[in-house]
């Protein structure tokens, strides 16, 4: 079974727009065995973030849309393939956020991983404050039925 990933973190990406994808995720993305390490991809997300996803997570979302009968191939689908990328990882553990990604979410320095279940979501700090800002939790909340 996959990690649950929870939680917020506020950071940085450094002068050559690499990011440390916080440590209380990073084993969820890889693992924490160096002989069967775990890869994850970035993918373009809704509402203006990116998606982090571990590789057996995205393998699954992507069996689902391939799926899909040619006759009735989607933008959707055709945008979501098109905008996945590997993450790689420096000897230091830092990844270069892909440029394409990088720019669609708005991310310049200031930045924020939420994580989202199945997913990681990394946005910019400026954009998910906007996003967030106004939001009446108990409303949102009693939305999700639990």
């Amino acid at each position: 079974m996959a990690t649950l990933f929870r939680g917020i973190y506020e950071h940085q990406l450094d002068d050559k727009n690499r990011l440390r994808i916080p440590a209380k995720f990073k084993k969820g993305l890889t693992g924490d065995d160096e002989k069967n390490k775990k890869s994850y991809s970035f993918t373009r997300g809704l509402n203006g973030c990116i998606y982090v996803f571990p590789d057996e997570v995205l393998d699954e979302v992507l069996d689902e849309l391939s799926e899909e009968k040619l006759g009735e191939s989607s933008k959707a689908s055709l945008l979501f393939f098109s905008s996945i990328f590997s993450a790689e990882e420096d000897s230091q553990g830092r990844v270069v956020l892909p440029s394409k990604l990088r720019e669609m979410a708005g991310i310049k320095k200031d930045v924020v991983t939420v994580g989202r279940g199945r997913r990681l979501e990394i946005w910019a700090a400026e954009r998910y404050n906007a996003y967030i800002d106004g939001v009446d939790y108990d409303e949102e909340f009693k939305k999700l039925g639990i």
